[in-house]
């Protein structure tokens, strides 16, 4: 009877040793499975994507991807696929099947942007909506977008977003999750503002690198290393997303709060200081623009300063502007949240400052005046000394001219009596005879 307990306690033993054993080869052999991921350049065929310009997204797309494709494929246990290597049409759902297919880790959707007012820029990753799908999108995301900042791109941020049925929007992210597929949808930037020109114009070159910063990120978040490049993100920390328990639903209201007040006035450059003050507790502040005529006119979309981490914004923030002289002026701000919408600030009424060029001519002026004035006064003054000089020095002189004529008149007058006095007595004698 013990022999058989030994018997049974060894044949236990030997079952539980072999399990261990097969659990360890299998767990080795997963962790030797390659990551699989997929490509996807957006668009192609009669399908153009955004253009701009001479810039054809359909065009990028491919040249992104297959960068993306050429520097993962320099990791160790990797295996990547593009969903397409033609310009050829192709279904979104014939797409994220492709992914299925390949059994995918992640399927990567790569995108250019443009908005209907051509006035938004930055880089934006849209993850799905729900359960594990958002958390591993987000935790990628977040590694994605730290990279578009140190590239120099700004940030619009993480988003989800649905349709009616309060299903993911975009078909690639909604499919994914249909069939299982992990996926994100990347925003490189915008073809059609000024502040993301920059990272695209230069060419081919430029576009292979977001392919390359594409798959660094995918490495990091991967934990994988590559000798070729010698580097190794195994112990990379890669951000932890909590599952949801619901659906994330993008922000739908406007920023809760927008303030402004001014700060400083330097009169003789016409230039105002403006803080604003916002906040939106759903998402985050992105843009804002200002208004010198009570919001009849608005500035460019200004960037908003982002909080060190993905996805916040600061509390506050201030702008100089300059002001037209010798008008009155009403400055009014919109806030834009994560999800472009606005909330209109206060309006501060500023009375109008004087010009200083014609400030600085007037007191010319002025100073002229002056100056005339005085050069009158001396002018005046120094005329008048030297005619009270002359006056006296020339004073004998005068006197004995007047003496002169006296003494002439006199003797006029002498010569004149006798002249009458001669005649009348002429005429009298004449009367006698």
């Amino acid at each position: 009877m013990i022999m058989n307990r030994k018997k049974s306690l060894v044949l236990l033993l030997g079952l539980l040793l072999s399990a261990m054993v097969w659990v360890g080869l299998a767990q080795k052999a997963k962790a030797q499975e390659p990551i699989v991921i997929v490509i996807d350049p957006g668009h192609g065929g009669e399908n153009r994507g955004g253009e701009y310009e001479q810039y054809v997204e359909k065009e990028m797309n491919p040249i992104v991807a297959a960068a993306m494709k050429e520097e993962l494929e320099k990791y160790e246990n990797v295996t990547v696929y593009l969903t397409h290597e033609q310009d050829v049409d192709m279904s979104i759902k014939d797409r994220v099947l492709f992914a299925k297919e390949k059994e995918a880790d992640f399927l990567f959707c790569l995108h250019f942007n443009m908005s209907v007012n051509h006035n938004l820029f930055g880089a934006e990753v849209w993850v799905p909506a729900t359960g594990e799908y958002y958390a591993k999108g987000r935790s990628f995301a977040e590694i994605e977008m730290e990279a578009f900042r140190e590239l120099g791109l700004y940030s619009r941020g993480i988003k989800t977003r649905l349709n009616d049925q309060g299903e993911n929007y975009y078909g690639i992210l909604r499919y994914g999750t249909q069939y299982d597929v992990n996926t994100v949808l990347i925003e490189h930037c915008h073809l059609d503002q000024v502040n993301d020109q920059p990272f695209y114009q230069k060419g081919e070159e430029q576009l292979r690198e977001f392919g390359i910063m594409d798959a660094t990120a995918v490495a990091k978040y991967f934990h994988l290393k590559s000798e070729i490049l010698g580097v190794d993100y195994s112990d990379y920390p890669v951000p932890e997303t909590k599952v949801p328990e619901t659906i994330v639903r993008p922000d739908m209201t406007e920023p809760e709060t927008c303030q402004i007040k001014v700060t400083d006035i330097n009169e003789e450059k016409g230039e105002v200081t403006i803080e604003i003050s916002a906040e939106d507790s759903d998402s985050y502040i992105l843009y804002y623009d200002y208004s010198l005529d009570v919001g009849q006119s608005f500035s460019e979309l200004q960037p908003w300063p982002m909080g060190e981490k993905i996805g916040t914004s600061l509390d506050h923030c201030s702008f100089t502007v300059s002001v037209p002289y010798e008008e009155e002026t009403s400055i009014v701000v919109n806030a834009y949240n994560g999800y472009d919408l606005f909330t209109r600030s206060n309006v501060v009424f500023l009375q109008a400052l004087p010009d200083p060029e014609k400030e600085a001519l007037k007191q010319k002026e002025l100073k002229e005046q002056e100056r005339r004035k005085a050069q009158e006064s001396y002018e005046e003054i120094h005329y008048d000394d030297t005619t009270l000089a002359e006056t006296k020095e020339a004073s004998p002189d005068r006197w004995r001219v007047a003496a002169v004529i006296v003494l002439i008149l006199l003797c006029m007058i002498f010569v004149t009596l006798f002249m009458a006095a001669r005649i009348e007595k002429l005429l009298r004698h004449k009367r006698k005879k």
